[in-house]
């Protein structure tokens, strides 16, 4: 596929992740990890580096190791994760989403359901359908469970979905579902992705719906 041309895709629907390609709550996060780490007395930037796109029960198992707590970690987690609002939409969500018929999208996101449902509300976003979080699979991101959930909820092929990330475990979640992905390059630079096809958020999306009820999307990807 030559990525400097214009690229059309015509699917049953859109499975979208939420931190970092909806919503921008980089800052945030970065915070509650950052004093999260400080307790535990760990280095904040691998900490964070680490989060990204992961339910946090998988990254304080991934850094803490099996002989931890890990409830007691995810607890600490979510008390800090409670403290912070500060967060904004991603430019282009807004539109996007107001524009597609609700049965045609879902979130997959690692964040719980209370807290996506309040940062999806504070940022004027609607709430989808199908809303896959951390408590509703059994295994999170890379794991292709959540995006299997969702495209069955919204009873379709998850081979006709496009799934929309902007971090590495997500992506290759959307991969390995059998899905076709677009990256993000809100969270990353575009370089990461060499062999994915990635745009810089979601105002380069152009959305229309087709007499048959397909979604077509069309937008112009990022040369790296």
């Amino acid at each position: 596929m030559d990525k400097s041309k214009k690229i059309s895709l015509e699917v049953d629907a859109i499975l979208f992740d939420m931190d970092g390609t909806l919503i921008d709550s980089s800052q945030a996060c970065a915070r509650i990890w950052g004093r999260w780490a400080e307790y535990y007395g760990l280095n904040k930037d691998e900490v964070i580096h680490q989060s990204h796109g992961r339910r946090p029960e998988d990254t304080a198992l991934s850094v803490l190791g099996e002989n931890a707590d890990i409830k007691a970690a995810v607890k600490l987690f979510s008390i800090e994760e409670a403290k912070e609002k500060d967060v904004t939409t991603i430019t282009g969500a807004k539109d996007l989403l107001i524009n597609i018929p609700k049965d045609k999208w879902a979130i997959v996101t690692s964040s719980t359901e209370s807290i996506a449902r309040e940062r999806l509300s504070y940022c004027g976003l609607p709430i989808p359908t199908s809303l896959i979080t951390a408590e509703k699979v059994a295994k999170g991101k890379p794991d292709p469970e959540g995006y299997l959930k969702a495209a069955e909820e919204l009873n379709v092929d998850i081979k006709n979905c496009i799934v929309i990330e902007d971090a590495p475990g997500g992506i290759e979640a959307g991969h390995r579902a059998g899905a076709k992905v677009i990256v993000l390059a809100t969270t990353y630079q575009p370089s990461k992705f060499p062999n994915e096809i990635v745009i810089y958020d979601l105002s380069a999306i152009h959305l229309s719906v087709t007499e048959n009820g397909k979604i077509k999307l069309s937008f112009v990807p990022i040369t790296n």
